[in-house]
């Protein structure tokens, strides 16, 4: 352990991914480059003891990613620079954090592209609600859907329920949930869980 939140320094030579806006933009005014040297604006803090005080940049592994979709609109491969500070995180979603990077291979995200991140995530239960709440919010409908299908049932109906009301009232404060595609996304993804709500309560 190297603190409170980093594990060890990571290998550089794996693939590694992060989701970028390229529509909004940052609150911050800030854009990502393709092909160019990213430098964070705080170095990285191994003795942080707040995770917003970390530092640096965060990036995951493909198989993770899906947990992030929230963050944007674009999914870029990330190279390390030799140069960089790099750590593995303790997090349980495979978050990695650097001080310096590059972004290439910039693709779109869309619901089919949403849908192939899902079916080779490896995400633990908490994250999959939160994923799939991000999916609807995003307006990732049919992928939101599907894992309400593959993920959700009578036993974990009410975590399910509270992890999507708690997240979509953190992003009402960021102001993701401000068109009429992501209210009625989220409307139609929360009308299904109600619907798994109300079959488990029948059957009881």
């Amino acid at each position: 352990m190297l603190g409170k939140f980093f594990e060890c320094e990571a290998d550089k030579n794996k693939k590694y991914y992060r989701v970028i806006q390229t529509i909004k933009e940052y609150k911050d005014g800030k854009k990502f480059p393709i092909d160019k040297v990213v430098v964070a604006d705080k170095e990285i803090d191994l003795n942080a003891t707040e995770s917003m005080e970390m530092g640096g940049f965060c990036v995951s592994t493909y198989n993770y990613v899906f947990r992030w979709l929230i963050r944007g609109d674009t999914l870029c491969e990330v190279k390390i620079p030799e140069d960089s500070k790099f750590y593995k995180t303790v997090s349980e979603n495979d978050v990695y954090v650097c001080e310096k990077m590059i972004l290439t291979n910039p693709k779109k995200i869309d619901d089919n592209f949403a849908m192939e991140l899902y079916k080779t995530s490896t995400l633990n239960e908490i994250s999959y609600f939160r994923a799939m709440t991000a999916c609807a919010i995003c307006g990732y409908i049919t992928t939101a859907l599907k894992v309400c299908e593959d993920k959700v049932n009578k036993t974990n109906i009410d975590i399910a329920i509270k992890e999507l009301e708690d997240f979509c009232q953190r992003r009402k404060e960021e102001k993701y949930i401000d068109t009429e595609l992501t209210k009625n996304s989220v409307q139609t993804l929360k009308n299904r869980l109600l619907e798994i709500k109300n079959t488990a309560n029948i059957k009881k």
